[in-house]
């Protein structure tokens, strides 16, 4: 068990132990508070993995909203249970994840168990680089030592401690990133109720993260009714390449049966399209002193995200990067076809591009 519990602030007692059984489900311990103002006051707030609140009134959502303002506590995950009257003035507040009465506890523990594991991640990599940091610094002491005083190494150090913190900002990664993407959301979201698609967003993104987690693929981002994968980031993986094209095929078959269950429901018709792309891209935090979001950045994320948005429905395009990165046990167990090279939008140039065939003949146009 995890020494550092979970915050949450939550009158009601039912709620409590459904909270409670969620953490319990994922190890994790928690510490119940009784107001927002304790809440705001608690000790080790900024050590903490997860605030969970019951919102039932605009105090709670203004303690949701000064946790995330507040430089210590910005980038503590929080997670909202609110009716449906609450669900955008929570996300404007700051939420990290909004749950109703209705959402199924498979969705709940998948989203927490996601930002459970960023938070974990996210001090890991402090930890390691405020390690190597110190490391690297008695190195140079050592160094400047041989030619200067004391006094003035420990100025060098200082004025390179300051250098350094913008290049801490970002690391450079070699990763394979994937992109998910629905089709024919726009047409689902016209046809049902908001309720009914936020349900079916949770769906979609539960399935598709289980997927992903199944073979160590960290989630960075998830956007309207896209969802952005890397594998070998943050921790690196010699077989990112292989984990990223295994998830995909997992994540179009999850997601075959859950648009089956959908046309049977709700009479909608969706795909899933996805696109694949490896090489150097950027790892860090991007944003202000108020809130920032651990992401990649760099051309290897844009063209997953374009190779992703050419694929068809129930179809996963890759690059020639990500082709050579695949062991000889893929290739043997997977059959790949080679597509006609591909001009990207805001590219002058093709580039060669794959696919796992499916069981329609694939006729791309562009």
């Amino acid at each position: 068990m995890t020494s550092r519990p979970c915050l949450v602030l939550a009158g009601s007692e039912s709620v409590r132990e459904r909270i409670r059984g969620w953490l319990a489900m994922l190890d994790r311990q928690c510490a119940f508070v009784g107001t927002a103002a304790e809440l705001l006051t608690h000790s080790g707030l900024e050590t903490c993995p997860l605030v969970v609140t019951h919102v039932r009134e605009a105090g709670t959502l203004e303690a949701c909203r000064q946790l995330r303002l507040r430089p210590d506590t910005a980038l503590v995950p929080q997670v909202v249970l609110a009716d449906d009257e609450w669900r955008q003035s929570a996300y404007e507040s700051g939420a990290d994840a909004v749950f109703g009465a209705r959402t199924a506890d498979q969705e709940v523990l998948a989203r927490l168990r996601n930002l459970l594991n960023q938070r974990e991640l996210f001090h890991q990599g402090l930890s390691r680089r405020a390690q190597a940091a110190e490391h690297e610094r008695e190195k140079l002491r050592s160094v400047f030592r041989r030619y200067v005083s004391g006094r003035l190494v420990d100025e060098i150090i200082a004025r390179m401690d300051s250098d350094m913190a913008s290049l801490t900002a970002g690391s450079r990664a070699n990763a394979a990133v994937m992109f998910a993407d629905m089709r024919g959301f726009t047409g689902v979201a016209e046809k049902l109720a908001p309720a009914q698609v936020f349900e079916l967003l949770n769906e979609f993104f539960a399935a598709l993260t289980a997927a992903a987690f199944r073979h160590d693929g960290t989630v960075f981002n998830m956007s309207g009714d896209s969802l952005m994968v890397g594998f070998g980031v943050p921790i690196a993986q010699d077989d990112g390449g292989v984990r990223a094209l295994r998830a995909a095929r997992e994540m179009l078959s999850d997601f075959g049966m859950l648009a089956a269950r959908w046309q049977r429901r709700y009479g909608i018709k969706t795909g899933l399209g996805i696109g694949i792309n490896k090489g150097e891209v950027m790892a860090g935090n991007l944003g202000s002193e108020q809130y920032m979001n651990y992401t990649l950045i760099g051309d290897t994320v844009n063209v997953a995200a374009r190779l992703s948005q050419r694929a068809r429905a129930g179809e996963v395009l890759f690059s020639s990067a990500l082709r050579f990165s695949l062991n000889d046990l893929v290739e043997s167990t997977t059959p790949i076809m080679a597509l006609p090279p591909l001009t990207l939008r805001g590219r002058s140039s093709p580039i060669d591009i794959f696919c796992v065939p499916t069981e329609k003949r694939i006729d791309l146009r562009h």
